[in-house]
């Protein structure tokens, strides 16, 4: 578990990429280019160069950039475990997609490393989000229409559920019933319930905007019921799964036990952000029970020192894999 050693020797041999971005976007070191638009409020971790042409050189990511370089690490894991003559083609799950970040990542890399088909399922509840994911694809070469996209929450059941909606900012989520209290009582206090309750019954929606603080700030959010699918269901057309990457801020908890007899029947890899000790804790024993290995662990929230660098962890990193496949 851990071993840092190979994946640090295998992105020193890649190549950075060389070139220029249109104006209002950014590259990464896979030469996927990303509109500055969707990522406002969170500094691309980029390490960027400019080589005597003028050109802007972008270098493959280093520990010490923390969990962005675990999620390549993640996606080059899968690609490099991908079998040719095995499969006919390349299968990633994003769920929790943003704009499509991670799936977007894992075909420019594909393409070059391991040239093959490739079948992206990105699914996103965040309705702004979900359009963005269409646009990073097509701006990258990839036709949305020949994947699939979800505009749905991952959830353990099919119960429509209330949803934090406002673009920009990566943490919107399921409302609990912890944070549903809260948010009743934050309601209430605006005056307004009458109003509410009428968009409610007539739109799904609240209809107003309230406050939610974090760690970047402060920021207004609409909160609406949205559709909800279980992820063994969204697995269940897919034959074997390559790679889900998993960010659906805490709701891990909730969504992978009930769909652990899918997992462990087609899918090869799973990374995960994990967004709290306890559920980092009850995610290992949940998939060391079902004989997973765990290739990466780090907790949330926790400064890790390494020969290659230092780093710190926010969400939490889970890296398995299944023995079975």
């Amino acid at each position: 578990m851990n071993d840092l050693a190979p994946l640090v020797d295998q992105f020193a041999k890649l190549e950075p990429w060389r070139g220029n971005c249109a104006e209002g976007q950014f590259a990464n070191f896979l030469g996927v280019v990303t509109d500055l638009e969707f990522v406002a409020r969170h500094h691309p971790s980029n390490v960027t160069q400019t080589d005597d042409e003028g050109k802007t050189v972008i270098q493959p990511p280093r520990i010490s950039d923390g969990e962005p370089f675990f999620e390549y690490a993640a996606i080059h894991k899968a690609i490099q475990n991908a079998n040719q003559n095995d499969q006919d083609k390349f299968v990633m799950v994003e769920l929790g997609g943003g704009y499509a970040a991670r799936c977007v990542d894992a075909y420019q890399a594909l393409q070059s490393q391991k040239p093959m088909p490739a079948q992206l399922v990105i699914v996103e509840a965040e309705p702004t989000h979900f359009q963005w994911a269409k646009r990073h694809l097509r701006n990258n070469g990839i036709d949305p229409d020949d994947h699939w996209l979800i505009n749905a929450a991952v959830c353990p059941d099919y119960d429509p559920v209330m949803f934090m909606q406002g673009a920009g900012t990566y943490y919107n989520s399921i409302v609990e019933p912890g944070a549903l209290d809260r948010l009743v009582e934050q309601v209430v206090a605006l005056d307004n319930t009458r109003q509410l309750l009428l968009n409610l019954l007539a739109t799904g929606e609240t209809g107003v905007q309230v406050p939610y603080n974090s760690s970047i700030g402060s920021d207004l959010f609409r909160y609406k019921f949205v559709s909800a699918l279980p992820l063994a269901d969204i697995l269940a057309p897919l034959a074997i799964v390559d790679l889900i990457d998993i960010d659906i801020q805490g709701a891990e908890k909730i969504v992978l036990p009930p769909a652990m007899e899918a997992l462990n029947r087609r899918v090869k890899r799973i990374h995960i952000g994990t967004h709290g000790a306890g559920i980092h804790s009850e995610i290992w024993d949940l998939f060391f029970d079902n004989e997973w290995n765990c290739e990466i662990d780090f907790p949330p929230d926790t400064h890790n020192t390494t020969p290659w660098g230092d780093f710190e962890t926010s969400d939490g990193i889970l890296h398995l894999s299944n023995p079975r496949l």
